[in-house]
C-alpha cells in the first residue's frame, strides 16, 4: 500500500502538492487531472525522485526513496523523459535495463512484441518518434517486473492501437499485491479496466475510490479532463 501523510510540495510560489492524505492499495490507479494538478509532482515524489518539503510517503510501511537499493530495484517509473540511451537501439537499452535488475533476455523480446516494436527494435532511439519512445520508455519500466509501477503519461503521442498495446503490456504485468500509478489525460483507456480512480486538482485531491458496481470515483467528469 502507498501511503500519503501530509505530503506537501513547493516549487518557489507555487504549491504543487497541498498536504495530501491518502491510502491507495494495490491495484492499477488512474491518476487524472489537468495540467498543474500535481499528477506528476505526486509520481515523483512516489518515485523517491523528488523529496516533500512537509510530510511523507511510504510504500508497504517503509518511507520511499532512490537511494535504497531494494526500492529501486521494486520500482518502475517512466515519467516525461524516455529514460533512454539515444545512441543505442531499442534491443539495446532494454537488454541493459533487464540485466541491471536481473531480468531475463526472454523478457526483453517478449516487451518488444507486448508493445509493438518489432518494427523498429534495432533503430537508435534518437531516430524514433515521440510516440515510439513513449512506448520504449514503458518497455523499460516494465522489463524488471517491478512491484511499484509509475507510468507518467504513457498514452501521449499514441494512436488508438498503439494506446492498446501499452494497455495490454500493463494488463500482463498486473497481479496480485502488485500497484501501478498511470497518470494521464486519457482517463477513458483507463476507466475500463483499472481499479480505482485518483482526481487531483490544484494539488490536492479532488476525488479518490474504486470502480465497480459499489464504489466509483465522485464527480466523474473531472475524470475527464
Amino acid at each position: 500500500m502507498i501511503v500519503a501523510e501530509g505530503l506537501t510540495v513547493v516549487f518557489g510560489r507555487t504549491v504543487a502538492l497541498a498536504s495530501i492524505d491518502l491510502a491507495i492499495p494495490p491495484g492499477v490507479v488512474g491518476v487524472f487531472g489537468p495540467n498543474g494538478s500535481g499528477k506528476s509532482t505526486l509520481l515523483r515524489v512516489v518515485a523517491g525522485l523528488l523529496s516533500p518539503r512537509r510530510g511523507r510517503v511510504t510504500w508497504r510501511g517503509s518511507p520511499v526513496t532512490a537511494r535504497a537499493e531494494s526500492f529501486r530495484r521494486a520500482v518502475g517509473y517512466a515519467g516525461h523523459a524516455a529514460g533512454l540511451y539515444g545512441r543505442l537501439s531499442v534491443r539495446e537499452n532494454l537488454e541493459l535495463f533487464a540485466t541491471l535488475c536481473g531480468a531475463p533476455r526472454a523478457r526483453v523480446e517478449g516487451l518488444i512484441e507486448a508493445v509493438r516494436l518489432e518494427a523498429v527494435a534495432s533503430t537508435a532511439v534518437a531516430d524514433l518518434s515521440a510516440g515510439v519512445r513513449r512506448r520504449a520508455a514503458v518497455a523499460r519500466a516494465l522489463v524488471g517486473e517491478p512491484e511499484l509501477l509509475l507510468l507518467d503519461e504513457p498514452y501521449a503521442n499514441l494512436d488508438d492501437d498503439a494506446s492498446e498495446a501499452v494497455s495490454d503490456a500493463v494488463r500482463h504485468w498486473r497481479a496480485p499485491g502488485r500497484t501501478a500509478l498511470i497518470a494521464t489525460h486519457g482517463a477513458k483507456r483507463l476507466k475500463a479496466w483499472a481499479d480505482a480512480g485518483l482526481v487531483l486538482q490544484g494539488g490536492r485531491v479532488a476525488a479518490w475510490g474504486r470502480y465497480g458496481a459499489e464504489e466509483r470515483p465522485s464527480r466523474r467528469g473531472a475524470a475527464d479532463g
